[in-house]
């Protein structure tokens, strides 16, 4: 079976936004990222959920160090995802993981294989989700980074009608487009929150 090729548009929109990110200085990354952090712990949907998780993110992303502190600090549970053999799981952070979770290849942190932690779907589940990506659209469209872990992960979870999961992705402004191209299998995002 041959792999699909990929999505010439996503291509050539994943590369402009990156360029954008770059562009933006550390200053305004995390300017952008604490109004963005603001706007995410007023949000109803975060107010309400116990069990959320979340990315690590990269200098090329909204800083979630801080909304990690937060989930903590309310007494919630925080999740991050680990990527392994082509699939992808929601594991539960404990204090001081950040400090020894390995990078992947590809710069983002996650837990090592002999850091055991519980898996939120084998554990209670999730109330939300906040996602990563590269562009977005204010209806909710998403642009990730092309390997599809979220859209799989998601459609799964979506497939269960009794699940009430929320999925929020946050950007910077300069992700937000007026259109992101989508195929099937993409999953939209139930809001978009950005710094604007």
């Amino acid at each position: 079976m041959s792999k699909a090729k990929p999505n010439p548009a996503k291509l050539a929109l994943r590369d402009e936004i990156s360029k954008k990110i770059a562009a933006l200085s550390p200053e305004e990354k995390k300017r952008q990222s604490e109004i963005v952090y603001q706007k995410l712990i007023n949000h109803p949907y975060y107010k309400s959920s116990k069990r959320i998780s979340l990315f690590m993110s990269t200098d090329q992303e909204v800083d979630t160090a801080p909304i990690i502190d937060n989930i903590r600090s309310r007494g919630a549970a925080a999740f991050i995802p680990q990527y392994a053999g082509g699939r992808m799981k929601m594991l539960r952070m404990q204090l001081g993981d950040e400090e020894v979770m390995p990078q992947t290849r590809h710069g983002i942190q996650q837990h090592s294989k002999e850091q055991v932690r519980d898996d939120a779907l084998e554990s209670g589940g999730l109330d939300l989700i906040i996602a990563p990506g590269v562009a977005f659209t204010r209806s909710g469209d998403r642009l990730g980074h092309g390997g599809g872990y979220y859209d799989k992960y998601l459609a799964g979870l979506r497939d269960d009608p009794a699940n009430s999961l929320k999925v929020v992705a946050i950007a910077f402004n300069c992700q937000l487009v007026d259109k992101v191209p989508v195929d099937a299998h993409d999953q939209r995002m139930d809001e978009v929150i950005f710094a604007e």
